[in-house]
């Protein structure tokens, strides 16, 4: 297992253009820059109706004290329940150890995740578990959810779907109860903290919830950085961020 998450780890570094060693003393370019205040997530404009779809008109408000209380039956509520976005055949479960305190959350599965039976398989999630190696962590160490559990036909999430998955999120953030989060993507970002992931990178926020306030770092989606590889090594300043919470 070490050797596994050290051979990520250098293949990461590489892909992102690491440089120079890293030693045992102090990194100031690793500190925490201040927390900022938490930030009332962003009210999606009401779509006009010559847009709105189906999927969009069938989606009923959540209310939080109707949500089940325990992580297993609330895991398997984002499976089944009609009033969650998304058919419930097409929709994929968490993945990895809610206890690890490191939660890590996507905006929905990859096209052939379904087939493949996990979260990001493929090309995009052998990128995805060399981040994780770069960081110590593996998919058995750290706690990977998907704002949506299921892909949309579209790829894309719409603002009117973005409210409900938002509620649940916090729910299922309150119950895995993370000291950490790193939200992949524009969003996971959106959706829990009002801001797009560009203009949320590089500095800490806090998720509020029931459960109190929780650090978190937001990031590319990995699916990104395949299509965009210049952008590597701005993630490694986001992991890097990760990493000192």
């Amino acid at each position: 297992m070490e050797d596994r998450l050290a051979l990520s780890a250098l293949d990461w570094w590489e892909e992102a253009g690491v440089d120079t060693a890293v030693d045992d003393l102090p990194r100031d370019w690793l500190a925490v820059p201040a927390l900022s205040p938490a930030i009332t997530p962003i009210h999606p404009q009401a779509a006009s109706p010559a847009r709105v779809t189906p999927p969009v008109a069938a989606i009923e408000p959540v209310s939080p004290a109707a949500l089940p209380d325990d992580l297993a039956a609330f895991r398997h509520f984002l499976l089944t329940d009609p009033s969650v976005p998304g058919p419930p055949q097409a929709r994929i479960d968490a993945i990895g150890d809610p206890a690890s305190g490191a939660m890590l959350i996507l905006d929905m599965p990859e096209q052939g995740d379904r087939a493949a039976g996990r979260l990001l398989s493929g090309d995009v999630g052998q990128l995805f578990d060399r981040m994780l190696g770069a960081m110590s962590l593996s998919r058995e160490t750290a706690y990977l959810a998907p704002l949506s559990p299921a892909r949309s036909a579209s790829g894309r999430l719409t603002p009117e779907s973005i409210t409900t998955l938002a509620t649940l999120m916090r729910h299922h953030i309150a119950l895995a109860r993370p000291k950490r989060l790193l939200l992949l993507g524009d969003a996971p970002t959106r959706a829990l903290i009002g801001l797009g992931c560009i203009e949320a990178r590089g500095r800490t926020h806090e998720v509020s919830g029931p459960a109190g306030s929780i650090p978190a770092i937001a990031s590319f989606h990995p699916r990104l950085l395949i299509q965009t590889p210049d952008r590597k090594k701005a993630a490694w300043a986001d992991l890097q961020l990760f990493m000192a919470l």
